[in-house]
């Protein structure tokens, strides 16, 4: 089930944007330019830099270092979203209402094996990068905890028609799960890789069995 990846955060500039997508490249460049030179070097001149665009073009359509941030995150979320939004999707087209517990595994699985392939690419470390920011921010903070409010929320559905008993329980474990599978392979994937039994497909069964 490969269309569960998102898009690749890094495309082609072989051409100049329409003047309508520049934010958007602004967007994509401030991923980039955190995942390269993290948040210290995230600055209005290293985006301007990066794109090739004269100096203060980032500041006439983001005026404060705060609103690069904040743009920034909503990003990386964004592109969160859309990640879950296709593998509910995918969940509903192949199960219907009456969703299996290895049909919810194997999606599990496949965003497990696609975070794992792009551990130490461009975009994961601008996404904790973006946590790091958020977490001296108390309005960043609150952003960051609505929209992992709001994904968790959308597997508590899908542990309700698996006959869970408490399906927003099972929801919070599926996505304290998923996260502590994600940072453990980002930065200590020795001691991962190293545990028995192997992260793989029987593995999410079995979790995803005992959480229902």
């Amino acid at each position: 089930m490969t269309d569960l990846a998102p898009p690749s955060i890094a495309p082609a500039r072989d051409k100049a944007p329409a003047k309508g997508n520049r934010r958007e490249e602004l967007a994509q460049a401030a991923l980039e330019v955190l995942g390269e030179y993290g948040s210290r070097g995230f600055t209005h001149r290293a985006l301007d830099r990066h794109l090739g665009l004269p100096e203060g073009t980032t500041s006439a359509y983001f005026r404060r270092r705060e609103d690069l941030v904040a743009m920034a995150i909503r990003t990386v979320f964004a592109r969160d979203a859309q990640q879950m939004d296709q593998i509910v999707d995918r969940i509903e087209t192949l199960c219907g209402d009456a969703p299996s517990v290895e049909v919810v595994a194997q999606c599990c699985f496949e965003m497990w094996q696609f975070v794992a392939a792009q551990a130490r690419g461009t975009f994961v470390l601008a996404r904790y990068e973006c946590f790091l920011m958020a977490r001296r921010d108390p309005e960043l903070m609150q952003l960051v905890e609505n929209v992992m409010l709001a994904r968790q929320n959308r597997w508590e559905p899908i542990f309700a028609r698996l006959g869970a008993a408490n399906p927003a329980g099972s929801a919070r474990q599926i996505g304290l799960l998923l996260r502590s599978l994600f940072f453990s392979e980002i930065f200590f994937p020795a001691c991962l890789n190293r545990a028995e039994p192997p992260i793989d497909l029987d593995m999410f069964i079995r979790e995803i069995r005992n959480y229902i």
